[in-house]
């Protein structure tokens, strides 16, 4: 494999929608994946239908050393990096007021100061790839002030800003730096933080996740910074 052909990619919060079914699209697409996720048993699970071509490694996003072994891993497992994408998060609903200190430290440790220890860990190893490239997911949520959600929302939109930033400063090295932000999805994270929705309203999983290995798909010469996505026919007010 030359440097120009390889496809080595991180995806974490892989053990469940749409992280789940990014590494399952890229691994069917020819990339080489390092499975990131909490939870080891849905990421063996994972790596096992891939026949090999996803290792999982379980490691909180969140933790303190987290990202070192991440990225160690990935050069160790690898042979190097061209791809990471960042899609682990959380949320809490309900009335800011009422929002436990523990839950808002919880939702911004997760969603944006893990994302980039990552990001910053991943530097080094993307220097040295023909094709590097950061793919953030975000949310709509940073562009649309959302009831009961204020600070995932707020998290979301650290998230873009920061992005945009980094691709500013890693332009020169040839690294691109984007952002998905994903409409209302068909994941888990509604089931965990208690929310019953008609999932009629949700998009796929699988087809938010193919958003994700689009990007990684442009052509040489253009980019496109945020793909900000909406479900079919539902435009934005």
């Amino acid at each position: 494999m030359t440097k120009e052909s390889a496809k080595r990619g991180v995806v974490t919060g892989a053990g469940s929608g749409i992280g789940r079914e990014i590494a399952r699209q890229l691994a069917a697409e020819g990339w080489s994946v390092l499975a990131v996720d909490v939870k080891p048993d849905p990421i063996k699970a994972l790596a096992d239908e891939a026949g090999g071509t996803i290792k999982p490694f379980a490691a909180d996003v969140a933790a303190d050393g987290s990202a070192e072994k991440i990225i160690a891993a990935a050069g160790e497992q690898l042979g190097g990096l061209d791809l990471l994408v960042n899609n682990a998060g959380c949320s809490w609903v309900g009335a800011f007021v009422d929002m436990p200190t523990e839950k808002i430290d919880f939702v911004l440790n997760l969603n944006v100061r893990g994302l980039m220890l990552l990001c910053r860990e991943a530097i080094g190893l993307l220097r040295s790839s023909a094709r590097g490239q950061i793919i953030n997911v975000a949310s709509v949520g940073a562009h649309l002030p959302m009831e009961t959600i204020a600070v995932y929302c707020a998290s979301k939109a650290a998230v873009l800003q920061f992005s945009r930033v980094l691709a500013k400063e890693l332009a020169p090295e040839k690294i691109r730096v984007d952002v998905l932000s994903p409409a209302g999805t068909d994941t888990a994270m509604f089931e965990t933080v208690g929310v019953d929705i008609d999932r009629s309203l949700l998009v796929p999983a699988p087809d938010m996740a193919r958003m994700a290995v689009l990007m990684t798909q442009w052509p040489e010469g253009l980019d496109v910074g945020e793909v900000l996505t909406q479900k079919r026919f539902s435009p934005y007010p």
